[in-house]
């Protein structure tokens, strides 16, 4: 008895794992740069050290196909934008971390974002405890 193989389709959300480091590393550029080319981004990274090129286009050809970046042919060159905002992914992310590993209960993360100090995360915690409290 033959067994049949089953593809895993690409899913769109985003996983426990979020990015790699480089899918990262991309995503931060496009976030600033609002849009860009492959080698734009190869030529910020290339700042940090060197990264092939060819390395950067696959990378940024896959985020496309997993729906976090926008590709649009423009002449010879693709120009990307990112398909998820900063809170978006980070928001997905943290879901993510919430239901597959601390099993929908938040509250480490909470206790983890109550040990910041700076005057400004505080006021950002209040406005968003108002906003619960609604």
């Amino acid at each position: 008895m033959e067994r049949e193989l089953k593809t895993r389709k690409r899913s769109k959300k985003i996983g426990i794992n979020g990015l790699s480091t480089l899918e990262a590393d991309i995503m931060s550029i496009v976030w600033q740069t609002k849009k860009t080319t492959v080698r734009e981004v190869h030529e910020t990274m290339l700042e940090d050290g060197y990264i092939p090129y060819t390395t950067v286009m696959a990378a940024m050809n896959n985020m496309a196909q997993k729906g976090l970046l926008k590709q649009n042919k423009n002449g010879k060159a693709y120009i990307y934008s990112a398909a998820v905002t900063r809170d978006n992914m980070a928001k997905s992310i943290v879901d993510s971390v919430v239901n597959k590993i601390l099993g929908g209960v938040a509250t480490p993360i909470i206790s983890h974002l109550l040990k910041l100090k700076s005057d400004e995360d505080v006021e950002k915690l209040l406005e968003l405890k108002k906003k619960l409290d609604k």
